[in-house]
């Protein structure tokens, strides 16, 4: 019963949001920034990844949560369903994945992408993760989306707390399906960031907190993980 209940969360949690990737707003003064706005937003939530501890024996990992700008955009705090998973091929390396869609407002997203996350340190101690993530944006109306995430991060235990940080660039090819002189036909652009995440073991989940911090948007992030095996 229990297991049931932490998956009736899961899903609660998975199913809730408030974006809206529509690039057509009445009012907006510059049509073009907005719709850049929404590219750069969706592409660092695209760049979040699931915790794995390099010094743990599990084998699979799948999380789940939400991701919101900390910045408004056309005045509103949206908020992007996360489901990532892990898979622990060695001890050195791990394969992440995103495969999900949902329904929000006229749009269908379909989320798809891979990445890998390599353990490295001194001696046995796994400390250091780097990992590289492609991850596919589709199922929109107004555009399609690439992003493409390189991160470096240290792994700290704080007790009761276990804290990944570092830093980390992510890169973004958009295609508009919108023809008209008001929004660019392409986006191309770079996101360098700090990021930070916080996680607490309590009964047989990981609860967490994150944020990836830039210069001009920033993401924050609450997630709940299950290891397995």
């Amino acid at each position: 019963m229990k297991f049931i209940f932490y998956l009736l969360i899961i899903a609660e949690i998975s199913l809730s949001q408030s974006a809206d990737f529509s690039f057509e707003t009445s009012g907006c003064r510059d049509c073009d920034q907005y719709a850049n706005g929404i590219v750069q937003r969706s592409s660092l939530w695209l760049s979040g990844s699931p915790v794995m501890d390099p010094m743990k024996n599990s084998r699979i990992l799948i999380r789940t949560g939400l991701t919101a700008p900390i910045q408004k955009l056309d005045d509103r705090v949206w908020t992007y369903p996360d489901f990532d998973f892990g898979l622990k091929m060695t001890n050195n390396l791990a394969i992440t994945g995103k495969i999900y869609g949902f329904s929000v407002e006229k749009d269908s997203p379909q989320v798809l992408g891979a990445g890998i996350q390599y353990f490295f340190g001194e001696k046995d101690t796994l400390d250091w993760i780097m990992s590289i993530q492609r991850i596919d944006l589709k199922g929109l109306n107004d555009f399609r989306l690439s992003s493409l995430t390189i991160d470096f991060r240290k792994w700290i235990t704080w007790e009761p707390f276990q804290l990944r940080l570092g830093v980390g660039s992510n890169f973004f090819k958009e295609k508009s399906y919108i023809y008209n002189d008001d929004i660019s036909p392409r986006m191309e652009g770079q996101k360098n960031y700090i990021g930070i995440d916080a996680m607490i073991h309590y009964g047989p989940l990981i609860y967490g907190i994150g944020g990836i911090f830039n210069q001009n948007i920033s993401m924050a992030s609450v997630f709940i993980q299950k290891d397995f095996f």
